[in-house]
């Protein structure tokens, strides 16, 4: 059953905005050339509400937009509000920005003149960001602000049966308001959230809400955009082929070869040579989120969103390789991490210290896992970790598979002393380098993931003369991360690990029977 409309004059195009855009509007999406543009995020967002209306379940609704300037990002959002608009009656259309100008001169600018002398329906409200044409059928602009601390109490409320729900330069977007914005997407037949931002931190909700299962994510950068790409005013208006080369020579710097910690990149127009961006040219240009390059760890932004998107041929694995973090206070949470295939997840997750509820998990994860040479490694500090190494040890069921079971001390010494001040500094070293040829399923490991690997830090010691790196302590981390403990991160960093980090290099017979998979560490 599709919704109705007056006279069913826009009813053709509710599964086809791009159809109404190019029809009604004169508006043409641009398709990307190596990567989706707008015509693509325009056409998943249709395939989106065809689902919704066929009464399909988990079928994604929410869409985010990190792009560079001058690509249309709020043109086309605007496009998206007038679609949604006629299409569907009645229909509530709520879009935000963090100021007064960004919704007013920006986005509803924009809606204001794409409908202008085109005879559409409902009426634009002089001097307001609002069209209406009945009281269950609106669009409305409204600001950020927190209005004294009753911000999400204020913007929620409303339902309906087709809900769009628009986040321009969606990076100033509070908290608050995306507390909101998720009450209000429930139980209404079609319901989309599109979020676009030029990107300039990693600590804006924004940038979280990307790291979420479920979430649409796009990159319009100007390097994919047609009119840098031809040359030419492929899109009227949009950032020219000059400008982007103005900020290659700017911002820019050549480099022998490609980093995907650094975002290199080339160009067909200047070819033979890899560029190397500065934050600035990251995110005007290419739309991505700068790095504090000030922070010191391990595993870098890109190099987590390289493993997020690397597709790895589905092969029998040689070796399981399985990390168990015990929970020990609180708040924290058990974790079991399997890595296998080359690919990374999360395999159970563990709010009381049971050794029988760890021991049962582990089990789950071997028989998921499948056949391969076994490797479990159980945080052991503190001693909570004892009781569960003894059962693992006793169970008949794995030791069929002649594991191989370490207690894993983090503060221990590490297995390279000349560079780690102690064992778990050493386990987020080498877990990085897994990484980066690493597959990390997104759908099966939390978004806190990412910032137990890339937000913690280390620094230097000296000990005895020798300059060592060493992990900072969890507190320090838990005062960044409101008192959340990096439990994933240790879980998986327990199963990342080579492992030859847990044996002792000096007995070799310790490591006989992985030596053949993994290669020789000490030769």
């Amino acid at each position: 059953m599709r919704a109705k409309t007056d006279s069913g004059r826009f009813l053709k195009y509710q599964q086809d905005p791009v159809r109404y855009m190019r029809d009604v509007l004169n508006v043409q999406p641009w398709a990307g050339r190596n990567h989706k543009g707008q015509l693509e995020l325009i056409q998943d967002i249709a395939d989106s509400v065809s689902r919704q209306l066929a009464g399909e379940e988990n079928v994604p609704k929410i869409f985010r937009v990190e792009a560079g300037h001058g690509v249309g990002k709020t043109f086309i959002s605007a496009a998206v509000v007038n679609w949604f608009f006629d299409s569907y009656a009645p229909s509530i259309t709520i879009t935000t920005a963090p100021t007064k100008d960004q919704v007013e001169l920006l986005l509803w600018k924009d809606i204001k003149s794409q409908r202008s002398g085109k005879g559409l329906p409902g009426r634009v409200l002089p001097g307001t960001p609002r069209m209406e044409k009945a009281p269950n059928h609106w669009a409305i602009g409204r600001t950020t602000s927190d209005n004294g601390g009753q911000g999400t109490a204020r913007a929620q409320g409303q339902h309906a049966e087709y809900m769009l729900f628009i986040c321009d330069e969606a990076e100033g977007v509070p908290k608050f308001q995306f507390d909101a914005i998720n009450a209000m997407m429930t139980g209404g037949r079609v319901m989309i959230w599109l979020l676009i931002a030029n990107p300039q931190t990693q600590g804006s909700e924004f940038y979280k809400l990307g790291k979420r299962p479920g979430v649409m994510n796009y990159r319009l950068s100007l390097l994919d955009f047609p009119n840098v790409l031809d040359g030419t005013d492929t899109v009227p208006g949009g950032t020219s082929r000059e400008w982007v080369d103005g900020m290659i020579d700017s911002h820019c710097e050549p480099a022998p070869t490609h980093n995907e910690d650094e975002y290199t990149f080339e160009v067909p127009w200047r070819p033979g040579v890899i560029f190397r961006p500065d934050p600035e040219f990251q995110f005007r240009v290419m739309g991505v989120p700068p790095r504090n390059v000030a922070l010191k760890s391990f595993t870098t932004p890109g190099a987590y969103e390289a493993a997020l998107n690397r597709l790895l041929p589905l092969t029998a694995p040689d070796v399981v390789q399985i990390g168990v973090d015990v929970a020990r206070f609180g708040n924290d949470y058990g974790k079991v991490y399997v890595y296998a295939r080359g690919t990374l997840r999360l395999a159970a997750s563990l709010s009381k210290l049971d050794t029988f509820a760890y021991v049962e998990a582990v089990r789950q994860a071997v028989r998921d896992a499948g056949p391969g040479t076994l490797s479990i490694r159980v945080d052991g500090t503190g001693g909570f970790g004892a009781g569960i190494i003894d059962l693992l040890r006793a169970d008949e069921e794995l030791q069929a598979r002649a594991p191989a079971i370490h207690e894993v001390q983090f503060g221990a010494a590490a297995h390279d002393p000349e560079k780690y001040a102690d064992l778990v500094t050493n386990l987020y070293a080498e877990a990085a380098e897994t990484l980066r040829g690493a597959q990390v399923l997104k759908a099966q490991v939390p978004t806190e993931l990412e910032d137990d690997l890339v937000d913690r830090r280390f620094d230097y010691v000296n000990r005895q003369g020798r300059i060592l790196r060493k992990l900072e302590q969890k507190d320090v981390f838990k005062k960044r991360h409101k008192g959340r403990s990096p439990d994933d991160g240790d879980g998986a960093v327990l199963a990342l690990a080579p492992e030859f980090v847990f044996s002792d290099p000096t007995n070799r017979d310790a490591i006989a029977a992985l030596e053949d998979i993994q290669g020789d560490p000490f030769s």
